[in-house]
């Protein structure tokens, strides 16, 4: 008997974390066996996931487990997104053997990669909120150690940072879910779009779903939550960078696109919200990539900024009017950047393990040599900037065109404000071109300044991004046979609806040309112009005039435990004052009242007595006033529910 369609959602999810424990013993005991498993577990679950997208929409439930129950669903944006998670695990891992050859602590990292895939692949599969949470979490959990896998310095503060930030992002986010609860009575997702719709508390509804907001924008590494994004990436192995920016960011624009259809569809706050900082998210990371020295950071910063772009397509998103461009546009535009940094952030792999660094300067003419890595990164590269003809020129156009839409549909000042987002993409386009320029030109152009060995790319690494670089090309040549049939098979999951467009159209092609027009421009007048040393060639390091984490939110952070330690010293303090006062009360005169030999209950308690704080600074005393707040809170509760 085969299996039902619908057993294959919990088995995608359940397999790789219930084969982490085995691959982890295999992997101690040999290199080959364990990347062998990792290999073919991912293949497995791949299988799962290209069956479910074939497959007509399906969804199971639990009831029991968990207390509250779990379920998991598929279809639309769902199977497409488990589809891209379990192929890029599986690529990633063909990269893995040659890029952690002779390394440590591989077989802990091959066990938390199955844990993160696990977790990824719940929180697209998930039914429910409540499930998505509970993968949500795992998912952080797990690929924090991806970032603190090398245990140097850097790494161990990249993992702090990227480990706060998912611990309040999840913190809040349950708050959300809790609000979401008591006002709705379900976390169903199939069931949530026409209760938030009949919701009277909109106010209520709109807390709630900034709650969730702020969780969701953390992982897709939103303006300001993106602290932990430059950091992490940088830091962490490249296959697992490859992952943390293709994939497990687009577990958060997968969150953001739940609370637009399920939750807020057609507020225009939330439009605005996501409008402003989309636009920010989207042009910082251009300009911060443009200024970067270090090959991993500028593609982390890249991610910020592509990030951004699919931010500002879910704001047009929101508005609930006209939205098939846009709902397109986000579909095919996380699907290019999880290919394109597949891509390049393998190939940095390799440019690393042979060179063992990152700085620019120091990689200069480093794969000249190599064809198979120069072509395959020159794809990923045109991709990125929105070169016709490539996967991200088709999905930067159907994102400016949703912005151009409304436009149109806009008056007044909305109309003006519009306008500038449309300038502010296709500056940031411009940007992302002569960034990539810079890396292509300094890693594969110009000729090494030392003699030595040339750079290789192993059959591993080579076959993992050579797929996904071509797919890049033959899907951008023939848009409306891959990525229009990709958005009609996602449309009704988004509340949208299947379109055709003109993708060479003069007019298409003229936003195209302007973004590389500026993009050429700040190449030739910045990029070599002012941030290169003419003498040397180097390229100039600038320094930031603020780090957000550093100089904003650590002490903001160490203000905030100030206040708080301050207000619970002050606290204590007045209750031990409330208690010296009362003994003094209670002892007033005491020798008078109470005869000598006599044990007296208040005579008992003297001055000196309390002076050594036998009362005040007892651990009973303060289990008694924790026990009361205790008692008062339930039976807040009681009367208040």
């Amino acid at each position: 008997m085969l299996m039902k369609t619908e057993y294959l959602l919990p088995l995608c999810v359940l397999l790789p974390m219930a084969a982490a424990p085995v691959v982890y013993s295999l992997r101690r005991r040999s290199a080959r066996l364990g990347d062998g498993a990792v290999t073919l577990v991912c293949l497995a679950v791949l299988a799962a996931a290209l069956y479910l997208a074939r497959m007509p929409a399906c969804r199971l439930a639990v009831p029991d487990l968990f207390l509250q129950g779990v379920s998991f669903a598929s279809g639309g944006v769902r199977s497409l997104f488990g589809l891209l998670c379990a192929f890029m695990f599986t690529m990633s891992s063909l990269a893995d053997p040659a890029y952690f050859r002779g390394e440590p602590r591989c077989a802990r990292y091959d066990a938390f990669l199955l844990l993160t895939l696990g977790g990824i692949l719940g929180v697209f599969y998930a039914g429910d909120l409540f499930t998505l949470y509970i993968c949500f979490e795992t998912m952080s959990l797990a690929s924090w150690v991806w970032v603190a896998h090398n245990e140097t310095e850097a790494a161990q503060k990249a993992a702090d940072t990227y480990l706060a930030m998912a611990m309040i992002g999840g913190l809040v986010m349950l708050y959300g879910l809790f609000r979401l609860q008591h006002m709705l009575g379900t976390l169903d997702l199939g069931a949530l779009p026409e209760l938030a719709a009949a919701c009277g508390d909109r106010q209520g509804l709109f807390l709630s779903a900034c709650c969730l907001l702020v969780g969701f924008g953390i992982k897709a590494g939103m303006y300001p939550f993106h602290v932990w994004l430059p950091k992490a990436h940088p830091a962490a192995p490249a296959p697992s960078s490859a992952l943390l920016s293709g994939i497990l960011t687009k577990s958060g624009v997968f969150g953001i696109l739940l609370i637009i259809t399920c939750l807020l569809w057609g507020d225009r706050r939330l439009s605005m919200i996501l409008l402003a900082l989309g636009t920010v998210t989207m042009v910082l990371g251009a300009v911060l990539a443009v200024f970067s020295v270090d090959l991993k950071r500028t593609l982390a910063c890249s991610s910020l900024s592509q990030i951004g772009f699919i931010l500002v397509g879910a704001a047009m998103l929101t508005t609930g009017e006209e939205t098939a461009l846009a709902a397109g546009g986000i579909v095919a535009h996380a699907l290019n950047h999880g290919l394109t940094k597949l891509v390049l952030f393998i190939a940095a792999g390799v440019l690393y393990k042979h060179k063992h660094t990152l700085d620019l300067n120091e990689l200069q003419g480093a794969g000249r040599s190599c064809l198979p890595l120069k072509i395959c990164f020159l794809l990923g590269a045109m991709s990125l900037a929105g070169v016709p003809g490539f996967g991200g020129y088709v999905s930067k156009t159907l994102l400016h065109e949703s912005i151009v839409e409304q436009i149109h549909l806009a008056s007044g000042s909305a109309a003006g404000l519009l306008e500038g987002v449309e300038w502010a993409f296709l500056i940031s386009g411009g940007l992302t071109a002569a960034y990539m320029t810079k890396l292509f030109v300094k890693l594969f152009v110009q000729k090494p300044r030392s003699a030595g060995h040339p750079v290789r790319i192993d059959k591993g690494s080579l076959t993992a991004i050579a797929p996904a670089a071509a797919a890049l090309l033959l899907m951008g040549l023939r848009p409306a046979q891959t990525y229009e049939k990709i958005a009609a098979f996602t449309a009704e999951s988004l509340r949208s609806a299947p379109f055709a467009v003109h993708y060479f159209s003069l007019e298409n092609l003229k936003g195209a040309a302007i973004s590389l027009t500026i993009g050429a421009l700040v190449y030739l007048l910045f990029v070599r112009g002012l941030l290169t040393d003419h003498r040397t060639g180097d390229y100039v390091r600038a320094t930031a005039l603020i780090d957000l984490e550093d100089d904003v939110y650590r002490p903001l952070l160490g203000l905030t435990a100030f206040a708080g330690a301050f207000a619970a010293r002050l606290a204590y303090s007045l209750t031990d004052l409330v208690v010296r006062l009362g003994a003094a009360l209670m002892n007033y005169k005491a020798p008078q009242r109470v005869k000598p030999g006599e044990d007296h209950h208040f005579g008992r308690y003297s001055k000196e007595y309390v002076r050594v704080g036998a009362i005040s600074q007892t651990l009973q005393f303060e289990l008694m006033l924790f026990g009361i707040g205790v008692v008062v809170t339930l039976v807040y509760l009681m009367f208040k529910l």
